[in-house]
């Protein structure tokens, strides 16, 4: 049977003792009164009892068998519901009331049950929940907590000689007043209440407080709901007056929190161990970049943002009163004042000035102020648009969104990465204090002046919308007159609804930036815009020129009543005000219709939104339990609970996400030309190789030396060293321009940003341009060999180490050579011996900084970093930009399709690629499409008739005379007329289509010959002939005698026919495949001088996907065609393409709507789903048929099934995983709990103890507290 003998017995199957739950599991309740009311187990334990003394009575008394039976039935069911109250087929127990019973399984399962509800989570003791305010005079990685609520949560803190007197005075001070203390716990476990002891207790060392929390302990603050890890932080507290958490403006984003009614929770660690990991770990600080997408989630928000802009402005003058009193704001002033910008007639100071006073020393950054126009030379900026950091000092350009908020590679994220978390946090606790005290003064409002726009603009803006209603009214007439043009692939209705939605669209949008250009430059709604700090252009042109089209479904507003949206309107009108198009601003206010349009798009977007939290939050729940427990073990790998390896190294590079920036390949997109003169050094030609006046003539000298050196030695001179260098140059460009990036991006996220510490490193040594480098590329190329076997992300000798280690830095290596080339770094970058030099230390140091640390909980990132943006996708499936009528799933329902592995999609499509010679040809093209779309005989018939028509030769339809009379002149050999049947089958055929998908009558009529054999006759008209007609017959067995009886049933067998024939004769194409449309898009390639190129090509795109035939046809490229469905993929191409094919549609559907999650997340979904060598489902078919602990899979779903399947076999689980180790209240095996600390106990005998502080002895634990740095 396959059971074990030891731990699942065929025997205990069956129960002979029924285990009792204890009075704890099942309490009485106190009814009013005297009565008391029994627990549901108890009432059926009761049943159960009584029952079986009736079975036993029963027999003793010697009652009829079948009575004993109806008893014993009784008791099966009674035990039954006792354990499962919701068997199918089977009426519940339930009380008298009719409430069914809570049986032993009901208890188990679910959300609210024994597992999740109490053992995965619980309710816990010191933690706080109250509402939150802003207050932007805390530091980010504080929290205010309400005094009421500092006296309630406590902290149990160890009596040392350091603090037992500060311990002593909070005692003296008792549980009523803050700080105090609420007990003492004595050594001997004894605890002391203090409300009730009057008595002063004197502490002594080794005893423990439990005193008030205190400014400056740490907490962890959370909201819910939690989807990643940036909602669970830690904050110092800060004791405050009133009853609501006080927080950071600036913390608000990664909470997802706002102050309109929010409430927040928050959990006081009661150990040094949590605290210190709260310390080191959970800091706000240390979230401020996201390993999400490898950007910060924090930035400047609000009135900071939106002051910050004013402030850094090119008018924004201060004087000196202004000035004094700002300074006081800097965190960390040293004194020192700057020089005024403007000496006379008084000083002056610029709002950059100060805001240069908190961004810290040694920043080099540039980015660009949101209305930077894209086409402006690089040298100079007429708008101040570009701004340029230099040295801490913000030299020009106004400061926005795009600089202090949370966008990659802006100001925020350069202090993190170059200073960490502590200098970021200083920035973001400056920049608000300063630019709020500023702001306080100079101030800033906001009216409904700001939305009116002047009189010649709003004519304007009317003249617009009525040319776009004009142009509507125009565009219904020729559609009622039939005089409208479809566009391929749609009706007339749907050709109709795009023109109008296009033309109402330009409207509104024409009319908006109509509004937009009305407002005055010191306009505040336009301030609030540009700045990022509120508001978007939309909204604007909706408040001050039109709202524009409300859509339900993404269509105009249907006719609800009958042929029509609203008595207001009469019927069949199809004019845009009747459809849903409101013409109105939101300040001249709606019309009653409007209204009403507009409420209804409203209330869809609320429905939307409400149905897409659920989805979402269960799709984070399943990736969440189907990662849980992947991690990056010591050795980089990263396996699951069970040791299998998942990946071999993490994200494919073993780098941490937080650490990592989208650095540009300079080869890529370069022309041979261009490539050779940047990197190619020729030390033979007039220059020596250099520019003149790049190298020293020392340098030079010296070259010639070390080659006469060389040469003795019989090694390379210089020349063969450089020229090697361009070789490996050329070769890294080849794979990146072929391989690696094809499409012709030339980024991608890597550590340590190179080009930055150039440019540091020139701030630093002051690197001046116009004298001669002292750089031997000897050196260059020595340094850059050396830092290539410094950076180690796998370690080991063996092959697979060496060829893994190879993968992972190969695309870093090749940015290090390409950056730091010979010819670069000497002549672009004019580095010193001593500026290059720190910059390779850098690399090798920053790059050992940005490896992954073992003990990451690498899946759960993952799955929230896929979560998280679900919840901002939208949850419609609306049509595709391209070709209308082809329509793509997209948002959450196709999200859901792709984890769950869906082998029925709802709407599969091919990409289909052609051949090269194909491509460019539209006629082949075309030949393609045709020879691929499926088409049977319904697709091309236009009508078809039965007839009563007897005499075969001479048909009673006059216009079929001719080609019948011509078959029958010539007819086949076999042919029995007395067989055929009277009725006929006349098909006639649509001639456009016939000629459109290339096919002939003989084709058709043969098609239908070959289908039906010998059994039907087929006649056909001529290719030419004025209707295209088949006359079919069909033909009786041999010797049919009961000519009566078959006369009856024939017409009614030839509708039969009829259908199944329309139906199932495929004329031409390849099954499953509906619809083909063609395609231009650009194909990117490399011209002969090296740069890239765009080039029209013809590629088609299917509804329906069937891959095996299609990669079969002549003319398609099988190696780039592609199908949306995983599945499909996985059976036609294997478990490598369907990975493949997994990431790109995941990629697909997140980056749709602009986010960008990193790419080592989306690869550790497919490779989990993969690695076993099929697809796993993220659903309960695919995590629970691991071969993960049984514990860990009833956490999951199915518990009661599970757990019973588990018990029967006597499975055996070795808790290895997360949720068995939560389960059994244990520290699981993840981040610090996955390692142990070595101590060296030998050391421990050689410390010397240190001077004891004057009050007490210290204890003997203080030694080994001392003696723990020395660990092995």
């Amino acid at each position: 049977m396959g059971l074990s003998p030891e731990f699942a017995r065929p025997e205990w199957m069956i129960m002979t003792v029924l285990p009792i739950p204890p009075l704890a599991v099942r309490p009485s309740i106190q009814m009013d009164g005297s009565s008391t009311g029994e627990d549901d187990l108890t009432h059926k334990l009761f049943a159960i009892i009584k029952t079986n003394a009736d079975v036993y009575r029963c027999a003793q008394d010697g009652t009829p068998a079948h009575l004993i039976q109806q008893h014993e039935q009784l008791l099966q069911y009674h035990v039954a519901t006792y354990m499962d109250n919701d068997i199918a087929g089977q009426p519940p127990a339930a009380h008298k009331n009719g409430r069914p019973l809570k049986s032993i399984r009901a208890r188990l399962k679910g959300k609210e049950g024994r597992l999740r509800g109490n053992l995965m989570g619980k309710r816990v003791d010191f933690s706080a929940r109250t509402v939150i305010t802003g207050d932007p005079n805390l530091s980010i990685d504080e929290v205010g907590v309400p005094r009421s609520i500092a006296r309630t949560l406590t902290y149990p803190e160890l009596v040392t000689p350091y603090n037992i007197d500060k311990l002593q005075e909070l005692v003296r001070n008792g549980p009523t007043e803050h700080p105090g203390a609420v007990y003492v716990i004595r050594d001997d476990g004894q605890r002391i209440d203090l409300r009730w002891n009057k008595r002063e207790v004197p502490l002594q060392l080794g005893w423990k407080v439990e005193r008030h929390i205190n400014d400056g302990d740490v907490v962890i603050f959370n909201r819910q709901p939690s989807l990643h890890k940036m909602s669970m932080m830690g904050h110092k507290i800060r004791v405050m007056p009133y009853s609501t958490f006080r927080l950071n403006l600036s913390v608000t984003s990664p909470y997802n929190a706002d102050f309109d009614g929010d409430e927040m929770n928050l959990h006081v660690p009661q150990s040094v161990e949590t605290r210190a990991e709260i310390t080191e770990i959970c800091m706000v600080p240390r979230q401020i970049v996201s390993p999400q997408s490898n950007k910060p989630v924090m930035g400047i928000v609000q009135d900071t943002l939106c002051g910050i802009r004013k402030f850094t402005k090119r008018d924004c003058f201060l004087t000196k009163e202004m000035v004094m009193n700002l300074v006081m704001w800097v965190p960390g002033w040293e004194g020192f004042l700057p020089t005024p910008a403007i000496l006379k007639p008084k000083p002056l100071w610029t709002g950059k000035q100060m805001v240069s006073m908190i961004i810290p020393k040694g920043i080099n950054c540039i980015t660009f102020h949101s209305t930077h126009p894209d086409n402006e030379k690089s040298d100079i900026s007429p708008g101040d648009t570009k701004v340029i950091v230099e040295n801490g000092e913000l030299i020009c350009g106004i400061v926005c969104k795009k600089t202090v908020g949370t966008s990659g590679g802006g100001l925020i994220h350069v202090i993190m990465n170059q200073h960490g978390p502590e200098v970021a946090k200083m920035f973001f606790n400056g920049c608000q204090t300063l630019v709020n005290y500023w702001l306080l003064h100079y101030g800033f409002s906001i009216g409904i002046g700001d939305t009116v726009a002047d009189a010649h603009t709003v004519q304007r803006i009317t003249d617009i919308i009525n040319a776009a209603t004009l142009s509507v009214n125009d565009l219904i007439m020729q559609a009622q007159q039939d005089k409208l043009e479809c566009k391929p692939g749609m009706t007339l209705r749907e050709t109709f609804e795009s023109l109008v939605n296009r033309a109402l669209n330009t409207a509104r949008d024409d009319a908006g930036k109509m509004a937009q250009g009305s407002l005055k430059e010191d306009n505040n709604v336009k301030q609030m815009v540009i700045s990022g700090s509120k508001g978007s252009f939309i909204n604007v042109s909706q408040m001050t020129a039109c709202v524009g089209q409300q859509n339900v479904e993404g269509k105009r507003i249907p006719f609800g009543f009958k042929y029509r949206t609203l008595p207001h309107f009469t019927k069949d009108d199809h004019s845009p005000e009747s459809r849903g198009f409101v013409e109105n601003s939101y300040l001249r206010g709606l019309t009653p219709q409007e209204f009403f349009f507009h409420a209804m798009g409203g209330r869809e977007g609320l429905i939307d939104t409400a149905v897409k939290t659920a989805e979402t939050g269960y799709i984070q729940r399943r990736l969440v339990k189907a990662l849980e427990d992947v991690m990056v073990k010591y050795d980089g790998t990263v396996r699951n609970s069970l040791g299998h390896v998942i990946q071999f190294c993490y994200g494919e590079d073993g780098m941490d996400a937080c650490h990592v920036e989208r650095q540009r390949l300079d080869t890529v997109k370069m022309s041979n030309v261009m490539f050779e003169k940047k990197y190619h050094v020729d030390l033979m030609d007039k220059n020596r190789g250099f520019k003149s006046g790049a190298l020293d003539y020392s340098v030079l000298k010296g070259i010639e030396e070390a080659d006469a050196e060389a040469a003795k030695r019989g090694e390379p001179d210089m020349q063969s060293l450089l020229e090697q260098e361009f070789k490996q140059l050329e070769s890294d460009r080849h794979l990146l321009r072929n391989y690696i990036f094809p499409e012709g991006d030339d980024g991608w996220p890597m550590p340590t940003n190179i080009q930055r510490y150039i440019w540091n490193s020139k701030q630093m040594f002051h690197v001046d341009h116009k004298r001669p480098s002292d750089l031997d590329p000897r050196h260059i190329l020595q340094s850059i060999k050396n830092l290539e076997k410094q950076l180690v992300v796998v370690r080991g000798t063996d092959r697979i180490s060496m060829e893994a280690q190879d993968n992972a830095t190969l695309l870093f290596r090749m940015l290090v050579r390409s950056t730091l080339a010979v010819r670069r770094v000497i002549e672009e970058f004019h580095l010193t011996r001593e500026a290059f030099d720190w910059v390779v230390g850098e690399i090798g140091s920053r790059f050992a900084h940005a490896m992954v640390n073992p003990g990451e909980m690498v899946g759960t990132v993952a799955a929230q970093s896929i979560g998280e943006p679900a919840t901002q996708m939208t949850l419609n499936t609306f049509h595709y930009a391209g070709v209308s009528s082809k329509n793509v799933t997209l948002g959450v329902p196709r999200l859901k399709e792709i984890i769950n592995v869906a082998t029925n999609i709802k709407t599969p499509s091919l990409n289909v690629y052609l051949s090269q010679d194909c491509a460019h040809n539209m006629e082949r093209a075309k030949q393609v499409q045709v020879a691929l779309e499926y088409t049977n005989l319904r697709k091309v018939t236009s009508a078809t008739e039965i007839h009563y028509d007897p005499d075969p030769e001479n048909t009673n339809i006059e216009e079929d005379q001719d080609f019948v009379s011509a078959y029958y002149a010539m007819p086949d050999d076999d042919l029995n007329l007395a067989r055929t049947s009277p009725w006929l089958l006349r098909i006639e055929l649509n001639r456009k289509m016939m000629l459109d998908k290339k096919l002939t009558m003989a084709d058709v009529s043969n098609k239908i010959s070959e289908d039906f054999q010998r059994d039907l006759m087929c006649i056909c008209s001529d290719d030419n002939a004025e209707k295209l007609i088949i006359r079919c017959r069909i033909i009786s067995e041999e010797g049919g005698d009961k000519q009566g009886e078959v006369q009856e049933e024939e017409d009614v067998f030839l509708k039969k026919i009829e259908s199944s024939l329309l139906s199932s004769i495929g004329l031409r194409g390849i099954k499953n495949i509906a619809r083909v449309y063609m395609v231009e898009k650009k194909r990117i390639f490399i011209q002969a001088d090296g740069t890239f190129a765009t080039q029209e090509q013809w590629h088609l795109e299917t509804s329906g996907s069937n891959l095996k035939a299609v990669m079969c046809e002549e003319d398609v490229d099988a190696t780039r065609t592609y199908s949306n469905n995983c599945g499909e993929v996985m059976s036609v191409l294997g478990i490598e393409a369907a990975r493949q094919a997994l990431l790109k549609e995941l990629r697909g559907v997140i980056e749709f709507d602009g986010s960008y999650v990193n790419y080592r997340h989306l690869s550790l979904l497919c490779d989990v789903m993969t690695h076993r060598g099929h697809l796993m489902a993220i659903t309960r078919h695919g995590i629970n048929r691991a071969e993960t602990g049984a514990l860990m899979r009833c956490s999951f779903e199915e518990t009661v099934e599970i757990l019973m399947e588990a018990a029967a076999v006597g499975e055996l689980d070795d808790c290895k995983g997360v949720a068995e180790n939560i389960m059994l209240g244990q520290l699981a095996p993840l981040g610090t709990g996955e390692f142990d600390l070595m101590l060296d106990e030998k050391m421990l005998s050689t410390v010397v103890e240190g001077p004891r502080p004057g009050m007490m002895g210290m204890g003997a634990g203080m030694g080994m507290g001392m003696g723990g740095d020395n660990m092995a």
